[in-house]
């Protein structure tokens, strides 16, 4: 039977990993994402999960030894944070099996959290998923290992979780039955592995990859990337139909029905903004809430269909590329670009190397967002 516990972020991960039978794993420990690969070396060695956990020097090892036992036929799993991620970019880029990675938020010059270390992942061919809470993490893990698989998509996906604030921090989360997952989520089966008695050129061609670093690879991987979308929003809603909890596929709309403009977030800022969004509501305040889920593939024509709802759009971007500014702004002001009427986007950078975004932070972030439609505001802030 489904029964909750109180757990943090990271053993979220963990019993999402277990509850989808992962058979090969491998990480280096880096902080805060350590405890995730302990508690799954736990269940192996108490005997709860039956997996092979390979330890390895690096992280570059380890998402390389993921990468061989995924192209062997197995399921795999790995995790890391910040500079462990930046190490592992080699490997990543291109990629064409269904490896999944938990990414526990962490600065690229701090031991605290912000979105730079998945951003910069952004154009690697992964799909990225955003979690808000750790029931979302349990839910995301085992939701990923559906996408990946997909023989329509059969790409890497890699979840990313705030550092500290969720991975260390204890919520109650229900833990579904054993059963109803293996119901939902089947052992995996993929078409060809490197055991099947094929000649090398058989076996070549019945790859989903044509040609690997040429043009027509990098066509086919884009092409899988966009038509993802489709699946991401088709297993949200299996999810819930399956266990009752959905979180919108590529992005939620939270009270967004009257919404003169809207605030755009990720992650547990999400989380800060919904209590925010709610108390200014009921002040009189006609502002909703997006929670971007999935960024990569950037769901532009989903957004742009949206947006036509909304006079602003104020983006929260808890990164920042530098010499560029915001990601999620720079990809939402190029999506409506084409539009013949578009709302005014707003960029706000918060949250950066830890800083904590409390629901003032969210109040002004809003308030300037509806300032906006009336009168000329700076177009990007700091808060």
């Amino acid at each position: 039977m489904p029964h909750s516990e109180l757990m943090v972020g990271n053993k979220a991960v963990a019993y999402g990993a277990k509850l989808a039978r992962i058979e090969v794993t491998s990480a280096y420990p880096i902080t805060p994402q350590t405890t995730i690969v302990q508690y799954l070396a736990e269940f192996v060695a108490k005997g709860e999960l039956d997996a092979k956990f390979i330890e390895v020097e690096s992280e570059i090892s380890a998402q390389i030894s993921v990468q061989g036992a995924s192209f062997a036929g197995a399921r795999t799993f790995t995790a890391t944070s910040g500079p462990g991620l930046f190490y592992m970019h080699h490997p990543m880029y291109g990629l064409r099996r269904p490896v999944v990675m938990a990414v526990v938020h962490r600065g690229a010059k701090s031991m605290q959290p912000d979105h730079t270390d998945l951003m910069a992942q952004r154009d690697t061919g992964w799909i990225h998923l955003y979690c808000e809470d750790n029931q979302e993490v349990l839910d995301t893990t085992i939701m990923a290992f559906k996408i990946a698989e997909d023989e329509r998509v059969h790409l890497p996906v890699a979840l990313g979780m705030d550092g500290y604030i969720l991975s260390y921090t204890a919520e109650p989360v229900e833990i579904p039955d054993q059963e109803d997952v293996d119901k939902w989520l089947p052992p995996f089966n993929p078409k060809y592995g490197l055991g099947e008695p094929l000649p090398y050129g058989e076996w070549k061609l019945a790859q989903p990859i044509r040609g690997y670093g040429t043009q027509e690879a990098w066509i086919e991987h884009h092409e899988h990337m966009m038509k993802a979308k489709k699946i991401i929003k088709e297993v949200d809603e299996q999810y819930y139909k399956a266990f009752g909890r959905k979180y919108g596929g590529l992005f939620e709309e939270y009270k967004c029905e009257d919404a003169d403009a809207v605030i755009i977030a990720m992650g547990t800022i999400a989380s800060t903004a919904r209590s925010a969004i709610t108390k200014l509501q009921e002040d009189g305040y006609k502002v909703g809430l997006i929670k971007l889920k999935t960024f990569r593939p950037f769901p532009d024509v989903e957004l742009r269909e949206i947006a036509k709802k909304y006079k602003a759009i104020g983006v929260i971007d808890r990164n920042v590329s530098l010499g560029s500014g915001g990601v999620v702004f720079s990809e939402l002001r190029g999506a409506l670009y084409d539009m013949n009427e578009r709302p005014n986007v707003i960029g706000f950078h918060t949250g950066m190397a830890g800083k904590e975004v409390t629901p003032q932070h969210i109040n002004y972030i809003a308030k300037k967002t509806l300032r906006s439609i009336n009168e000329k505001v700076d177009q990007v802030e700091w808060v």
